[in-house]
């Protein structure tokens, strides 16, 4: 029988949210890079803009995407570094 401890779970968990976490920003500043801003005032110039560009709409929701799932692991990351998770 092999025996996993929880700490041990846990540091393979960080070491795989940690990685997630950096491709997710590395996108994210892709975006603000294309764009030359923040995910706020891009979501703004979209959602206010007259003429709809599809282009526009496309990275909308990709960008949306990515920053969602960026949300997710901070969370993740945080919890498991309060121990706060259960090995099933």
């Amino acid at each position: 029988m092999i025996v996993v401890h929880k700490q041990e779970v846990a540091t393979w968990l960080l070491m795989d949210y940690q990685a997630k976490f950096h491709v997710l920003q590395e996108k994210i500043r892709l975006f603000e890079q294309k764009y030359n801003q923040s995910w706020n005032e891009f979501e703004q110039q979209v959602k206010t803009s007259k003429k709809e560009d599809f282009s526009y709409w496309d990275d909308y929701i990709e960008w949306k995407a990515y920053i969602k799932m960026f949300e997710d692991i901070i969370y993740k990351i945080k919890e498991i570094k309060h121990g706060n998770f259960e090995v099933a």
